[in-house]
């Protein structure tokens, strides 16, 4: 039997879904054992499809709200009940300790998928792949993976040497002390390379022509909006998590890929063709190898939407609303009605 859900009081709060889209919502803190989760609908009553948001690695439920731009606000706008999950050690989840693998993750994703019924799913980078293997675990009415990691850094060569090396070290330090330690110093860090990134945001953006291993397509987020993300949205994380990925990246395989084969769910697949971080090659293999017979591959690029993608911008970007949201809530409608 699935733990209850705890509800804290209902809200009404006022928006900014996107630009010029201002919406008033219900707004509601939940929790379900140590996770915390922040939903939305519009109106008094919920509706009946849920949508279950996952953020990557090392952020948090600011991957998908911003003050001036939250596609969890525009989902709930447009009809659907909107789940925010913060993972383990994240956000407002953060107060039952830090992941110590990937398994912890998908262990509180299959507890709140079990509470709360088959509801589609839509994951980010690492939370992409959290989706992926909850999917293994517990009935999903969808699954939805943007820039969603499956297959890691081997369309990167720079990511892949970085992975290279990370398991090299993680290997090393096994030998000799735990990693425990380092533990509180990266978490440290990734907040506060968020903080250096958005204000050094003119170098940043100018620099993601060339820099290899950056997180947006130069010009697609507006630079208050982005600063807000990077500094609201970068949290700590686990540097074992960390290292399972790197052991991803450099030649293993996803840990649930015999499962994720033999599995027949709705799926979507979302890329972006300057996401250094999962490039399309990289992206498309949870496509390629999952075994729905109802699946569907979409490639953002400069021929098809006149502009480029990035990591961050297929949620939060400039053109994000109408070449990302909008298909995907016609994606998950057409087989809500089924």
């Amino acid at each position: 039997m699935s733990d209850p859900v705890e509800y804290g009081p209902v809200e009404r709060v006022h928006q900014l879904a996107d630009t010029g889209l201002d919406v008033h919502l219900s707004k509601q803190r939940a929790r379900l054992g140590p996770l915390s989760l922040t939903r939305k609908w519009a109106g008094g009553t919920p509706p009946a499809q849920k949508l279950v948001l996952v953020h990557g690695f090392a952020q948090n439920r600011y991957t998908w709200h911003g003050t001036g731009r939250s596609p969890s606000a525009w989902f709930a706008h447009e009809g659907f009940d909107v789940w925010n999950l913060e993972l383990r050690g994240h956000g407002l989840s953060r107060g039952s300790g830090s992941c110590d693998r990937f398994a912890d993750y998908l262990d509180d994703a299959a507890r709140v998928s079990d509470a709360l019924g088959p509801a589609f799913w839509i994951g980010h980078s690492l939370g992409g792949a959290v989706g992926y293997a909850t999917a293994t675990r517990s009935p999903l009415a969808g699954m939805i993976g943007i820039g969603a990691l499956y297959s890691f850094a081997q369309a990167n060569r720079t990511l892949k040497a970085l992975c290279q090396l990370s398991t090299l070290l993680g290997n090393a330090g096994r030998l000799g002390q735990t990693s425990a330690g380092l533990v509180g110093a990266l978490n440290v860090r990734m907040r506060l390379a968020g903080r250096l990134i958005g204000r050094l945001y003119s170098i940043s953006d100018i620099a993601g022509y060339a820099f290899p291993i950056s997180g947006w397509a130069p010009g697609s987020v507006e630079p208050e909006q982005l600063a807000e993300r990077l500094e609201r949205g970068f949290d700590w994380t686990s540097l074992n998590v960390w290292l399972e990925m790197a052991r991803w990246g450099a030649g293993g395989t996803f840990d649930y890929d015999q499962e994720w084969g033999a599995l027949d769910v709705p799926l979507l697949v979302v890329a972006g063709d300057l996401d250094h971080l999962m490039l399309p090659d990289d992206a498309r293999v949870a496509y390629d190898r999952s075994g729905s017979t109802d699946k569907t591959w979409m490639l953002l690029d400069d021929y098809s939407t006149g502009h480029h993608w990035g990591h961050l911008d297929m949620i939060s970007g400039k053109y994000a609303r109408r070449w990302v949201w909008e298909p995907i809530a016609s994606w998950i409608r057409a087989r809500a009605r089924a």
